[in-house]
C-alpha cells in the first residue's frame, strides 16, 4: 500500500474536543434534559446510536461538545482505549461527557470510518499502551492521544479498507451465528436421541428375560 502522507500525527488530521465535565451529579430528565453520551454507552466496537442517548440536565455552553452522526469518539479511561464512530440521522446530535473525547476528521484527508480504524489497529493500541497513565484508573492522556502517529493514503484507499473491514466483521459475525446454531442443532439432536432410547425401552413393558443358569438345569433333569 502506498502512503500519500507520512509521519503526520492525529492531531494534523482531525480537531480532538474533550468531553464536557459535569460539575455535579448528572440528573436524567426525558422531557426538558439534553441528550448526551457516557462511556457506558459505548457497548459495541464499531458505533454509537445518537437517537438512544438519554437525556440529562446540563448547564453551561454545550456547542462545542456535541456530537453528530460521522463524529469519532474515544474511550480516554478504562482497559479499552478504542474509538467508534457516532452514527444517526441527519440532525441528530448529543454532548459527549467525559472521559470520552471527540475526534471531527479533517473531511478532505480523512475519512471518520478509517480513522476509527486506526485507532483501533494494533500499532496505534501499542503506542497508547505505552503512555497510558494510572494503574486503578487507566488513563490516555491528550497530549500522548494527539500525537499519535498515523499513516494516511488517499480516500480511495481509504474507501477501499474500510469496506474490507467491514465485510470482515460481518463474515466473523456469520460465522460465530453458525458455529451457534451447529451448537445448538447438536444438542437437540443429541436430547432426541436419548429421548427416543428412553421411549422404547418404556414401550417394551417388561424386564429382559434372564437365561437359566447351569443348576437349574440339572435339577429339572434329576426330578425327571
Amino acid at each position: 500500500m502506498i502512503y500519500r502522507q507520512k509521519n503526520i500525527t492525529l492531531a494534523d488530521v482531525c480537531d480532538i474536543q474533550s468531553g464536557y465535565t459535569a460539575r455535579s451529579a448528572l440528573v436524567m430528565d426525558e422531557m426538558e434534559g439534553v441528550p448526551a453520551v457516557q462511556l457506558g454507552d459505548l457497548r459495541g466496537d464499531i458505533e454509537v446510536p445518537l437517537a438512544s442517548a438519554s437525556r440529562f440536565r446540563l448547564e453551561g455552553k454545550l456547542e462545542r461538545y456535541l456530537v453528530s452522526p460521522g463524529d469519532v469518539l474515544f474511550r480516554s479511561r478504562g482497559d479499552n482505549n478504542t474509538a467508534v464512530i457516532a452514527a444517526g440521522d441527519v440532525g441528530d446530535q448529543a454532548v459527549a461527557l467525559l472521559p470520552l473525547v471527540i475526534l471531527r476528521a479533517h473531511a478532505d484527508v480523512v475519512l471518520p470510518e478509517f480513522l476509527m480504524w486506526l485507532i483501533n489497529q494494533p500499532e496505534a493500541q501499542r503506542y497508547l499502551n505505552s503512555c497510558a497513565r494510572g494503574t486503578k484508573l487507566r488513563m490516555i492522556p491528550r497530549d500522548c492521544l494527539e500525537k499519535l502517529p498515523i499513516n494516511i493514503p488517499d480516500l480511495a484507499t481509504q474507501r477501499l479498507v474500510v469496506e474490507v473491514s467491514r465485510l470482515a466483521a460481518r463474515e466473523a459475525s456469520l460465522l460465530r451465528e453458525l458455529a451457534q446454531k451447529k451448537e445448538e442443532f447438536t444438542s437437540f439432536a443429541l436430547l432426541r436421541q436419548v429421548r427416543n432410547a428412553q421411549l422404547h425401552g418404556n414401550e417394551a413393558g417388561h424386564p429382559v428375560a434372564r437365561q437359566p443358569s447351569k443348576h437349574a438345569g440339572k435339577s429339572q433333569r434329576t426330578n425327571s
